[in-house]
């Protein structure tokens, strides 16, 4: 059994993050920016994700990517990304600052974009000056990193195989339909494990840590609950296993961007005493019917916008 201790990042990879009563941070994970093509699994919320980046730089938010920002296992050069994403590039240029201290744009590699862990070269005529880390740590006990360290099948040889396998062959299968089994987000069973372990780690470790977040499931979590074992619970047909489960503030899951026709993260944002408050939003198309102002009839037609909505804690939605 690996412990938590051991894969604990070296303290020259994590960047401290201290929480200010103007600190505010938005945590996003799991974009996988391809090349554009058809296994592009980021392209159908780029202009979703634009919009939330817009939303977030025009409010002063500090942006945390969690890692498998680009999707470099499918491809093996940043340059096509890059071509094809241009714009959204562009946009994190605004929040960066080549004063490590300064900068609004803290970048986490995950295991899809572990190359930035050994040659980070390449991002630096983008980002001067730019540092990626493995983790960042706030207030001395919040854990931010990608969480593929929890998955055995994504660390040392089990991952060099995955990558091996998606590298040469996965981008010709997914464009036939196939759905990648090297991933967790596909996977429920690891899903739960990884998540499991995580809330595990979280609460039973001697490096100080009671909080962790991360991403690499894909699957949203608030205080150790899915959204769907929160509704499950509330509604009390869930099973056996999730009405023993209860919301427990040590473990929390960004979800990821490249959901079907959504993206998901976490707002951190200082409360009473200057403690952090999670909440867990999502930003998506909406439609809405345009009305004939004389008679108030919808006319047939529907304006459409990206709306960012609260998740978790359950509220009330907001509109951006």
């Amino acid at each position: 059994m690996t412990h938590f201790e051991d894969l604990y990042p070296q303290e020259d990879r994590i960047k401290p993050l201290s929480l200010s009563t103007k600190t505010k941070l938005i945590v996003m994970s799991d974009m996988h920016r391809g090349n554009g093509s058809s296994s592009d699994d980021f392209a159908h919320n780029s202009l979703i994700y634009k919009c939330a980046l817009s939303y977030y730089l025009e409010n002063d938010f500090t942006y945390v990517e969690l890692g498998d920002a680009e999707e470099l296992w499918e491809n093996r050069t940043f340059d096509q990304i890059y071509i094809t994403h241009t714009s959204i590039y562009e946009q994190l240029a605004e929040f960066h600052d080549p004063d490590p201290e300064k900068t609004r744009y803290i970048k986490i590699w995950g295991n899809h974009d572990l190359k930035w862990r050994q040659s980070p070269s390449t991002l630096a005529g983008l980002f001067p000056g730019i540092r990626v880390y493995e983790a960042a740590i706030l207030d001395n006990h919040i854990l931010l990193w990608h969480g593929h360290q929890a998955d055995p099948k994504c660390r040392g040889f089990s991952a060099s195989v995955a990558k091996f396998f998606v590298g040469g062959f996965w981008s010709g299968m997914q464009r036939l339909g196939f759905k990648d089994p090297t991933r967790a987000a596909n996977n429920p069973g690891r899903s739960n494990e990884t998540d499991q372990r995580l809330h595990d780690w979280a609460i039973h470790n001697q490096k100080g840590i009671d909080v962790i977040i991360a991403g690499h499931t894909h699957r949203p979590v608030y205080e150790n609950l899915s959204l769907t074992e929160r509704r499950q619970l509330d509604s009390g047909r869930g099973t056996a296993n999730i009405q023993e489960k209860a919301p427990d503030s040590a473990y929390y899951n960004t979800g990821s961007c490249v959901h079907p026709r959504c993206i998901t993260g976490i707002e951190i944002m200082p409360g009473q005493d200057k403690r952090p408050e999670f909440t867990l939003i999502k930003w998506a198309f909406t439609a809405q019917a345009e009305t004939r102002r004389k008679t108030g009839i919808s006319s047939g037609e529907y304006n459409l916008s990206v709306r960012r909505s609260v998740l978790e804690p359950l509220g009330a939605i907001h509109s951006a």
